[in-house]
C-alpha cells in the first residue's frame, strides 16, 4: 500500500487541476477591464443639434455684386398726389435712367445708379431722385424744375415705358421724352435747344410705338425704347 500511495497523490492532484481549469473557463467575462470607460459616440440627433445652433452664413459680397449686375427692370406710373406728373426709370444691372414730366413744362431726364435696392440719380438744373426699388415697384420722390414728387411705380412691359429720341433741324437740336403708362397714355415733353441755360419745353406729338416715330411739324422723329431688361439706352 505505501508504494501506491505517492502515484495516489499525484492522480488527486491532477484531476483537482483539471476541475479549477474547467470552473475556470466557465466563470462569465466582463465586457471591458475594471476601472475602463469607453468613450461615447455622438448619435445623430446630438450632431444635428450642433449644426443647427451654428450661425446662418451671411451673404457673400460677389454673390451681392452678382445679384446687382444681373438686375433688369422698368417702371412706370404717375406721381402721388393727383398732379398730372409721371415717372419712368429702367435699371440695367448697377446703372439707372429716369424720366419725370407733366406733359408740357415740367421735366427731367436723370441718370445714376441702382444697387442694393436703393436708386441715386442726377439730372440738369438740380434734378433728384432718390428712392428704393425691388423686382416689383419702386418709390421715393424725385425733383424737377423746383418741384417735388412723391412716386410709387410698378414693373411695366412694353409698348409701356421710357422713350427718347433726339433730332437736329435747321441747326437746333430737339429732344423729346415720352412715358407711355399701362393704360396707353403718354406724357410727355419736347425741349428746343434742351442745352441752353433755359430750353423750352411744350408737349410732345403723339407716339406711335409701332412705328417708333412721332411726327413734330416737318420732322418726323425716331424714337428708341429705353428699357432696363434690354439694355437700349444705355
Amino acid at each position: 500500500m505505501r508504494r501506491n500511495t505517492p502515484l495516489i497523490t499525484l492522480l488527486t492532484g491532477g484531476a483537482l487541476g483539471v476541475v479549477l481549469l474547467i470552473a475556470s473557463m466557465l466563470a462569465p467575462r466582463s465586457k471591458a477591464p475594471t476601472g475602463f470607460s469607453a468613450a461615447a459616440t455622438p448619435t445623430p440627433a446630438s450632431a444635428a443639434t450642433v449644426q443647427s445652433s451654428s450661425p446662418a452664413a451671411s451673404p457673400a459680397p460677389a454673390a451681392t455684386a452678382t445679384a446687382n449686375a444681373q438686375f433688369r427692370a422698368d417702371y412706370a406710373g404717375r406721381v402721388k398726389g393727383g398732379v398730372h406728373a409721371s415717372v419712368a426709370i429702367s435699371i440695367h444691372g448697377t446703372q439707372a435712367i429716369a424720366y419725370a414730366c407733366n406733359g408740357s413744362s415740367v421735366e427731367a431726364w436723370l441718370k445714376g445708379t441702382a444697387a442694393g435696392g436703393r436708386l441715386a440719380l442726377t439730372g440738369k438744373n438740380g434734378a433728384v431722385l432718390t428712392g428704393n426699388y425691388d423686382s416689383r415697384r419702386a418709390f421715393g420722390n424725385v425733383s424737377a424744375d423746383g418741384i417735388t414728387y412723391a412716386f410709387s411705380v410698378y414693373t411695366v412691359k412694353k409698348p409701356s415705358g421710357l422713350y427718347r429720341a433726339t433730332a437736329d433741324v435747321r441747326g437746333a437740336t430737339i429732344k423729346a421724352g415720352w412715358i407711355v403708362l399701362p393704360d396707353g397714355t403718354q406724357v410727355g415733353s419736347l425741349e428746343s435747344n434742351p442745352d441752353a441755360a433755359a430750353p423750352s419745353a411744350t408737349a410732345a406729338p403723339p407716339l406711335d410705338v409701332t412705328a417708333g416715330t412721332a411726327q413734330d411739324a416737318n420732322t418726323v422723329l425716331h424714337v428708341i425704347s429705353i428699357s432696363g431688361t434690354t439694355g437700349s439706352g444705355f
